[in-house]
């Protein structure tokens, strides 16, 4: 057997709890690190109670005193109807996804059931389509033909675009190549986020959700910075490493785009500094026609292919919550 050549088709709950479901819930989406809607109601609203700083009244024996009701802040997310593609030459194919079951040890390489295979190719086909979400999630930008990344608009489109609305003057830093080689460009470039970020931003810090979203360089010299540090604590984490960066309690997560930033027209090198449950990014596989994951063999072509169609978009919910700064060297 050195091909695959069963075909098979999701829809429905098959779709949802095999494919989508696993990648777009618990530790997946908390790695993303933003709010993650899955198969919420068309169209996906993102809201933001306002808490009433005045709810406290002198009492008093009878009569209602509490005011007009709680606001809130809504937008709507723009989902766009999106596919991902993917074909191997035959061999090429069984090789994959032979080594994906290879090492498990329960697998009988001699008797290789349906079952088997099909966990194996579902595993290979999610991996591609978490990481292009994730991608696209940053770097996506709609309005550009030739550019691998243009399925729906990500964050740093949506922010770079707000502030030009706004008239809001977009932070730029210059620093020379001494300065980054040197590690503490990544001090001055959060710093210079917080210092950027209005009062109500700085405000949020308490309830524990602030995040900087940084590019690797940022997350990389800061990381570097703190092991310069002439303390033992310094020492063994270099030795052990660190689960997680902070910057004066507020933690760093590197958006891990950097080897796809060379085909954007996005700024290699930033800092955004919002609250975590400002981003969303938003996925449906259960209110439009059509959204299905196939996976078949084309024998003209002697190729394995997989396809997935759904709706996908993200969304920022106050644009004025973020500080988004990018320098040049």
């Amino acid at each position: 057997m050195k091909k695959i050549e069963q075909s098979k088709n999701y829809t429905g709950t098959e779709l949802d709890n095999l494919f989508f479901r696993p990648m777009l819930s618990g530790d997946s989406a908390d790695k993303l690190g933003v709010r993650v809607l899955y198969n919420m109601p068309v169209p996906t609203i993102l809201s933001f109670w306002h808490r009433n700083p005045d709810v406290l009244q002198k009492y008093t024996n009878s009569g209602w005193s509490g005011g007009s009701a709680t606001e809130r802040t809504q937008r709507t997310i723009n989902m766009s109807r999106v596919k991902a593609e993917a074909s191997y030459s035959a061999s090429d194919y069984f090789s994959l996804v032979l080594e994906e079951i290879a090492c498990r040890p329960e697998i009988n390489l001699q008797d290789l059931s349906g079952t088997d295979l099909e966990k194996a190719e579902t595993a290979l086909f999610k991996e591609a389509i978490a990481e292009s979400i994730r991608v696209t999630m940053w770097l996506g930008n709609s309005e550009l033909e030739d550019y691998p990344y243009n399925s729906f608009d990500g964050f740093l489109k949506t922010i770079i675009d707000e502030c030009k609305k706004d008239d809001t003057e977009l932070v730029e830093d210059s620093y020379t190549s001494e300065v980054v080689a040197n590690t503490e460009f990544a001090d001055i470039v959060l710093d210079l986020a917080w210092g950027n970020a209005n009062e109500t931003l700085r405000n949020l810090k308490s309830e524990g959700n602030l995040a900087f979203f940084v590019s690797s360089d940022v997350y990389n010299a800061y990381n570097m910075l703190l092991d310069s540090a002439s303390y033992e604590s310094a020492f063994l984490a270099r030795q052990t490493g660190r689960n997680e960066l902070c910057w004066h309690g507020i933690p760093l997560i590197d958006t891990q785009v950097s080897e796809y930033l060379d085909s954007s027209k996005f700024p290699h090198s930033y800092v955004i500094l919002t609250d975590r449950r400002n981003l969303a990014l938003a996925v449906n596989t259960s209110d439009f026609p059509g959204t299905e994951v196939s996976m078949w063999y084309n024998p003209d072509e002697m190729e394995n292919r997989q396809r997935a169609v759904f709706m996908a978009g993200c969304g920022i919910l106050m644009p004025e919550l973020v500080s988004y700064i990018h320098y040049t060297i």
